[in-house]
């Protein structure tokens, strides 16, 4: 299917009026624009006026990052030259916090925020962010300017056909105010940089690069989500592609994203729920093979040993259909159900096993965070091999074809040293050194203080390619 040809683009570029503002900007609330009807949220409304309120609490976001700089004269930047991306972000208190994407502030040394009448750059401050929903909190000095702030509104009630409005620093050309309609709802994308909690709004509204952290915005003046993606023909494969928009671009749902901040908000991370078992869907022929009137509900193709699950009595071929009261209709919303449920809370699940009906208890356990990424500062010093590493990305691991925790990768290779002539490149996933697993930074680290001056090792390398063995004598 031609989908198949496309790739989810992350829409960041690389290289309201004074209004009231609720206790907890987490909760919906409904802005006061002047002369703003209360039309039918179907109705085309006055986009101006939209425009006028909302524009003064998006920010364009600046993330620059310090590189090595081993690239120089390559035409690309020189040592220890900024590089970074642009974004947009959403100011959502008065003093100074402010909604945007994670992809937006990923692995940046520096944060700058810029308001829109104002030409000061407000150096932010990283409250918290979430990978796995690509939202990330951050936080700006005010002052005493006073800050135009949004409001959430309730994206459980949008509906397909409603108009929208979206803003954001598309192309780096300043900030840019787009319109159009809620084309889906619960949207899941494939490719490599979809994410397990993924439950798009998509919009025709046009979203570029620069869009990433903007607000999506309803008739009423809230918002409604977070703009975060592009749907780009080509992007990565054979047919080529700008990665620009073609009139399909998402949003992260701004029910979703208020219970992430609010986490990340109050404790800085995120914790989600663990039930512990693999699903996949269940198709019409599965649903024939296991006895099932209707294809629905999440099917069980394995229960982890010593989960919640397994201590609740789940086995293999379930199929889960209700979960604490919620109907399961697709599969795909089971993890994101589970992950919103507080740790140590005692939910019952409904399920079909065997063609009966039967109702499981289980206490929610608490899902693993992945462990933060090691990140090489521009003063810390290459190891024994020449080689500076880093714990091996979502993205990476979809491109390699590998499982997370497969190995570290190849960040910076210095000249003519032990790796650079075991012909150990810039991107390489290192995998096993002296038949020794290479887990994460950390066995990474151990390995090395094994190796013996003048003894050779092999070292297995995984590249886009495959796997191939290459020898060290450190």
């Amino acid at each position: 299917m031609f989908i198949k040809k496309l790739l989810l683009i992350l829409v960041c570029c690389a290289s309201l009026s004074e209004m009231a503002v609720s206790e907890d900007f987490l909760e919906s609330s409904l802005p006061d624009i002047p002369g703003l009807t209360g039309a039918s949220l179907s109705e085309r409304p006055d986009f101006t006026l939209l425009a006028k309120a909302l524009s003064p609490a998006v920010v364009n976001i600046s993330a620059e990052e310090i590189l090595d700089g081993d690239s120089a004269g390559k035409g690309k930047p020189p040592h220890h030259s900024p590089f970074g991306s642009q974004g947009s972000g959403v100011i959502v208190s008065s003093d100074g916090l402010i909604v945007t994407n994670y992809h937006v502030i990923r692995g940046a040394e520096r944060v700058v925020a810029r308001l829109l009448d104002d030409k000061v750059e407000y150096v932010a401050e990283l409250i918290g962010s979430d990978e796995m929903t690509d939202l990330a909190l951050i936080k700006i000095n005010p002052e005493s300017k006073e800050l135009a702030v949004a409001h959430f509104g309730n994206s459980d009630e949008i509906e397909v056909g409603e108009w929208v409005m979206a803003i954001g620093n598309q192309f780096q050309l300043g900030q840019t105010v787009t319109a159009g309609i809620i084309s889906a709802k619960a949207r899941r994308v494939g490719g490599s940089l979809s994410r397990p909690y993924d439950q798009f709004i998509q919009t025709d509204a046009p979203i570029n690069p620069g869009s990433s952290g903007g607000p999506l915005i309803n008739t009423a003046g809230q918002v409604i989500g977070i703009n975060s993606a592009i749907y780009s023909p080509g992007r990565g494969s054979p047919l080529g592609g700008t990665g620009f928009n073609v009139g399909i671009g998402f949003s992260i749902p701004i029910n979703l994203a208020r219970s992430v901040l609010r986490q990340i908000k109050e404790n800085g991370v995120v914790t989600r729920g663990l039930l512990g078992v693999l699903i996949q869907e269940v198709t019409t022929d599965l649903a024939e093979a296991f006895g099932l009137s209707d294809p629905y509900g999440a099917l069980v193709s394995e229960v982890k040993d010593n989960s919640p699950a397994k201590q609740a009595g789940f086995q293999r071929r379930d199929v889960i259909i209700k979960y604490d009261g919620k109907k399961i209709r697709d599969y795909n919303e089971l993890p994101l159900l589970v992950a919103s449920t507080k740790v140590g809370t005692k939910v019952e699940i409904e399920l079909i096993r065997a063609g009966k009906l039967k109702t499981l208890t289980a206490r929610i356990g608490e899902m693993e965070r992945p462990a933060p990424k090691l990140k090489a500062s521009a003063e810390e010093k290459p190891d024994k091999l020449g080689l500076k590493v880093e714990e091996l990305s979502d993205e990476k691991a979809h491109e390699l074809d590998v499982e997370q925790n497969a190995g570290v990768i190849v960040k910076k290779v210095v000249p003519d040293s032990t790796a650079a002539k075991a012909g150990i490149r810039k991107g390489d996933l290192l995998q096993e050194i002296d038949r020794l697993a290479v887990r994460d930074g950390k066995s990474y680290e151990r390995v090395l203080e094994r190796l013996k001056h003048g003894k050779t090792y092999a070292v297995l390398v995984r590249r886009s390619d495959g796997a191939v063995y290459v020898t060290i004598k450190p």
